[in-house]
């Protein structure tokens, strides 16, 4: 879809791994290249160019209305910011697409570096609280095919309701625009 313009706004958590995140960050906007998708990368808000705090979501968001994007989509790279990316979200009222990569299994230790699946199902909760509607793509690994047919599918759904909202405001031009120009003749009694 060469009209498509994602936000594109990986997020992470503090208690797990950092350096983890930046690694999952940098291969998803890779593959996302791969993939041919237009977005706009958020590297430049902050030095991990990750979402994790308010500061940087009022700037990300300034960022995406700016480019207009069409969609968003939030790969939680470790866990993630539930009311970040809720806040994001309901700001910018498009598409919202929900990834994490799958979870590897704890070390001897019992150390995770993330928890993206409960990271996921705490922003699905939050978006719904904030009526946000989204979409959920399954936690996968960035080569597998569920996620390039996840995300296309994604862009169709952001083409749709691109071309849904242009065609409702030239149709609501259409009837108004006469209207209007009857209007301003009558009261300059141009006509």
């Amino acid at each position: 879809m060469p009209n498509i313009k994602l936000g594109f706004a990986p997020t992470r958590r503090s208690i797990f791994s950092a350096p983890d995140a930046l690694k999952y960050r940098k291969l998803t906007a890779k593959r996302l290249e791969e993939l041919g998708v237009s977005f706009v990368d958020i590297d430049d808000i902050n030095e991990e160019g990750l979402l994790y705090n308010e500061n940087d979501r009022l700037k990300i968001a300034e960022k995406f209305k700016a480019a207009k994007i069409d969609g968003l989509f939030l790969p939680h790279c470790n866990f993630g910011t539930e009311y970040e990316c809720a806040r994001l979200a309901k700001e910018l009222n498009v598409p919202v697409l929900l990834w994490g990569p799958l979870d590897e299994r704890p070390d001897e230790d019992g150390v995770r570096l993330r928890d993206t699946q409960c990271g996921l199902f705490a922003t699905g909760k939050v978006l719904r609280r904030f009526r946000v509607p989204f979409t959920y793509l399954t936690n996968c690994r960035l080569e597998d095919p569920v996620f390039e047919r996840g995300l296309h599918d994604f862009l169709s759904v952001c083409n749709v309701v691109k071309t849904f909202f242009f065609s409702l405001f030239c149709k609501l031009l259409v009837h108004v625009c006469p209207l209007v120009i009857f209007t301003l003749s009558r009261i300059f009694k141009v006509c």
